[in-house]
């Protein structure tokens, strides 16, 4: 039998993109968080606004706000809005979304890809989905770049 040589190496854990939830705000700044969070978490910190999933958004359907309960998915991305950016009737028109990117000290962006997409609904209605790298690029104004970004560490906000 031959001789077993065991190396013991030292490895650094990084999370992988699928244990980190991204979190992109009114502002445009980013954060990204690790382990497992509530929605609730995120709207105790900022009690003015609504935690939503980003690829949720639908023209003339409910603003997709989170319970304080529901758990945030790693590797998914959600937006951190004001509520008072939306009207009472809370439903996603164009306006809400010309809301979003309003601000007279910020550039025209340029897309590239489609902003809209029909979906048909399991009850067979058409929805018109809104793609999330349209609202990144709104609330970001095409700035995604990593000077804007917050990492978290797993125990705490």
């Amino acid at each position: 039998m031959g001789k077993t040589i065991f190396s013991s190496c030292c490895y650094f854990i990084c999370p992988s993109k699928s244990s980190m939830v991204n979190l992109i705000f009114h502002d445009g700044t980013m954060r990204v968080v690790t382990g497992k969070r509530l929605a609730g978490e995120i709207m105790f910190e900022f009690p003015e606004c609504m935690v939503c999933h980003a690829d949720s958004f639908y023209i003339g359907n409910p603003i997709p706000s989170l319970n304080l309960d529901d758990k945030l998915k790693n590797g998914d991305t959600y937006f951190i809005l004001p509520l008072d950016y939306f009207p009472s009737c809370n439903v996603l028109s164009a306006s809400t979304l010309a809301t979003l990117g309003s601000n007279p000290r910020r550039t025209p962006i340029n897309f590239r890809n489609p902003i809209f997409q029909y979906v048909k609904a399991e009850n067979g209605r058409v929805l018109i989905k809104v793609s999330q790298e349209f609202i990144i690029k709104l609330l970001t104004r095409g700035n995604e770049d990593q000077e804007n970004i917050i990492t978290s560490p797993s125990d705490g906000l």
